[in-house]
C-alpha cells in the first residue's frame, strides 16, 4: 500500500524519573537512561506503517540542522521516504519527555517555527493523488489539504487528538475524513455522546477513540452503539506514542488487510500494549526490531517492503 503521512517529526530526548512532581537534586546518575531518538505524531505513524511493508512517504517541516539529520537517518533505517519534507524551518522541532514507572509522562514540546507552518497541496503532488491512504497527523499543518483531498476522492485518515469540543467550527472541515481518531483526554464522561455526534456529523466509515489504559472505543455507521476494545493490564515502561501506535496499526489492518473495525482495533490495542510494556521500543536499531513489537507473533512471516517511494502499485484491499 502506498501511504503519505503528513505530520510532525522531531528529535525526542527521553529520561525516566522516579516520581511526579520531580524532586530537585543537584546531581542525578542517569547512566544509560538518557535517550535521543525521533518522535512526533507523523514520524511515529509513518514508522509503524512502513514496518508492515507499506511504501511510506513522510511530509514534515524541518530545518537544516542536526535534528533534521537525525530524522533523515532514522527514516532511512525504517524505509521511510523524506522527499516530501520541507526544509524551510530555522530549527527542527524537538521534545523532552519525562516518564515514570506508573505510565505517566510529561512531554515538553518545542515546535519552533513549525507552529506556523502549513502544507499547500502543490507541496505534496503528485504523491498524494497516487497514494492509497493519506494520513493527516497534525491538524495545523494540513488545514489547506482537506478540500483537495475530498475533491480528489482520496482515502484519508485524520487524528483529532485531545479535542475538547467536537462542535468547534474549526474542526468541521476535518469531519469529511474517511477514518477519524481522537482521544478522550478532555472528554471523560462524554465519550459515547461525542462519538454519536461525530457519526451524525461526519462522513467517517470508522470512528475511533483512545481511552488510555482502558483501551479504545470503535463506532462505524452500521453499529448500534460504540464497541469497547479492552486492553490487558501491563506494567508500562513509557506510554509516549502509544495512541499513534494504536492508530497506525488499526489503519493497517482496516484499510490494507480489510479486517473489520473491531478486529483491526483489537490488533491495534494489542500492539500498543506490547509497545508500552517493552523497553525495546527505546532502542530498536532496524525495522525488524520494531516489527517484533507491532506484528502478532503468529503473523511474522511477511517481509517488509523494498526501500523508497516506489512507483510500483500494490493491492488496495479496502474500498471506501
Amino acid at each position: 500500500m502506498r501511504v503519505v503521512v503528513i505530520g510532525i517529526a522531531n528529535q525526542q530526548t527521553s529520561l525516566p524519573v522516579d516520581t511526579f512532581p520531580i524532586e530537585f537534586e543537584p546531581w542525578r546518575n542517569a547512566n544509560g537512561q538518557i535517550r535521543h531518538t525521533v518522535g512526533g505524531v507523523g514520524f511515529t505513524v509513518a514508522r509503524v506503517l512502513s514496518t508492515f511493508g507499506n511504501m511510506v512517504a513522510l511530509a514534515s517541516p524541518m530545518g537544516e540542522d542536526y535534528p533534521a539529520a537525525l530524522i533523515d537517518a532514522e527514516a532511512y533505517r525504517y524505509n521511510i521516504s523524506t522527499h516530501l519534507c520541507r526544509r524551510e524551518l530555522v530549527r527542527t522541532p524537538r521534545s523532552l519527555v519525562f516518564y515514570d514507572s506508573q505510565g505517566r509522562r510529561m512531554v515538553n514540546s518545542d515546535m519552533t517555527d513549525a507552529a506556523g507552518f502549513v502544507f499547500d497541496p502543490e507541496d505534496l503532488l503528485p504523491d498524494v493523488s497516487s497514494a492509497q491512504l493519506v494520513v493527516l497527523a497534525n491538524l495545523p499543518l494540513v488545514r489547506n489539504l482537506v478540500e483537495p483531498l475530498r475533491d480528489a476522492a482520496s482515502v484519508y485518515a485524520i487524528d483529532l487528538h485531545d479535542i475538547r469540543d467536537p462542535q468547534n467550527p474549526k474542526l468541521t472541515p476535518f469531519l469529511s475524513a474517511d477514518l477519524i481518531n481522537l482521544s478522550n483526554d478532555h472528554l471523560h464522561g462524554k465519550e459515547l455522546e461525542v462519538l454519536e455526534y461525530l457519526r451524525e456529523n461526519s462522513e467517517a466509515k470508522l470512528l475511533s477513540m483512545t481511552l488510555g489504559a482502558d483501551g479504545a472505543l470503535i463506532l462505524t455507521p452500521d453499529m448500534d452503539q460504540p464497541v469497547h476494545i479492552p486492553v490487558t493490564s501491563v506494567e508500562a515502561v513509557n506510554t509516549v506514542g502509544a495512541g499513534e501506535f494504536y492508530w497506525a496499526v488499526t489503519l493497517q489492518y482496516f484499510v490494507n488487510a480489510g479486517l473489520s473495525a473491531v478486529e483491526a482495533a483489537t490488533l491495534g490495542c494489542e500492539a500498543a500494549t506490547r509497545m508500552v510494556a517493552s523497553p525495546a521500543i527505546h532502542t530498536p536499531t532496524n525495522i525488524d526490531d520494531l516489527r517484533a513489537l507491532i506484528v502478532p507473533p503468529d503473523s511474522r512471516t511477511e517481509q517488509p517492503g523494498e526501500f523508497a517511494w516506489s512507483p510500483v502499485e500494490q493491492a488496495h484491499h479496502y474500498d471506501i
